[in-house]
């Protein structure tokens, strides 16, 4: 039996690097072939172990105008409170996307079995038995870094070559845009669809994207904690909100406008996104992160 392995990556630092590295010796030295597409720069020594590579130019994430995710919470400020929503293109597109171009691709080659995998899945002996016992179309949970377990996860999902075919079919960016699933419930429609049975083996991943993210606050410091607010469509002038605050802080917007705080408290900057061009506390700069936001809203509650 041909087995191929279809690894979908966005390495964008050196530990997901090595957790790709690791998991493509892990494959090789099973005998099984590998086949990696990026849309980044991948080192040499690694490209030099996989039996087919695809550096391609295209991420396609889709705006947050078009699907995004949010992530709120509620904080207590001078006695009022307020709603803290951070919003976040969605990135499971990009993915999905990736998936199918993989699949495109493979079905041009003669194997029997196709494996979509991703570059952080967790290659333990358990995961290693299940492939070696030839179980296919079927799907898997998947645990976390954090312990939440997903129903379906494309960590590792095995699938004949009229399964992968049908696969790549479905995925298609105007169904998946236009509902409010997220990846992993987009591609459980597929599964029942076509009766795939759940496997009782949970994969594990190594990297939980969300674990590098602090969602509500964009400070570089440990004295303080801030939340930008920011609206791309420069309809509301912009607050930002400072708590845990442990130190006095000095704030210059665009070069000379400055405020003073020394506890948590609200700053109306009076500004719109388009007109903050410098941001500094305490003689930081924080003009990047500010513009690195996508939209950061605060609602009074």
């Amino acid at each position: 039996m041909r087995r191929l392995f279809l690894i979908s990556s966005y390495c964008d630092n050196e530990k997901k690097l090595n957790v790709l590295n690791h998991n493509i010796e892990i494959i090789k030295k099973n005998g099984w072939d590998v086949l990696l597409m990026s849309p980044l720069e991948i080192p040499t020594d690694i490209v030099k172990n996989v039996d087919l590579f695809i550096r391609t130019k295209e991420n396609p994430v889709t705006p947050i105008t078009e699907k995004c995710y949010i992530h709120w919470k509620t904080i207590f400020i001078d006695g009022f409170e307020y709603k803290l929503e951070r919003f976040f293109p969605d990135y499971g597109w990009a993915d999905l996307y990736q998936r199918k171009k993989l699949s495109e691709i493979a079905l041009l080659y003669n194997y029997d079995v196709f494996y979509h995998v991703i570059y952080d899945t967790k290659f333990d002996d358990n995961l290693i038995n299940e492939i070696k016992n030839n179980i296919t179309n079927c799907y898997y949970s998947n645990k976390s870094t954090n312990g939440f377990i997903n129903e379906c996860s494309l960590h590792f999902l095995p699938l004949t070559r009229d399964m992968l075919l049908d696969f790549k079919y479905f995925i298609d960016k105007d169904s998946y845009v236009t509902t409010s699933d997220l990846t992993d419930h987009y591609i459980l429609k597929w599964i029942k669809k076509n009766n795939l049975k759940k496997s009782n083996l949970i994969v594990n991943e190594e990297i939980n994207f969300f674990n590098e993210i602090n969602f509500f606050s964009q400070s570089k410091s440990n004295n303080f904690d801030l939340f930008m607010g920011k609206d791309e469509t420069n309809t509301i002038k912009n607050k930002f909100i400072f708590y845990n605050v442990k130190t006095n802080l000095n704030i210059i917007f665009n070069e000379n406008i400055e405020h003073s705080i020394n506890t948590d408290g609200i700053i109306d900057t009076n500004l719109y996104s388009d007109s903050i061009y410098s941001i500094l506390i305490n003689g930081e700069s924080y003009i990047d992160e500010f513009n690195k936001l996508e939209r950061n809203l605060i609602v009074k509650i």
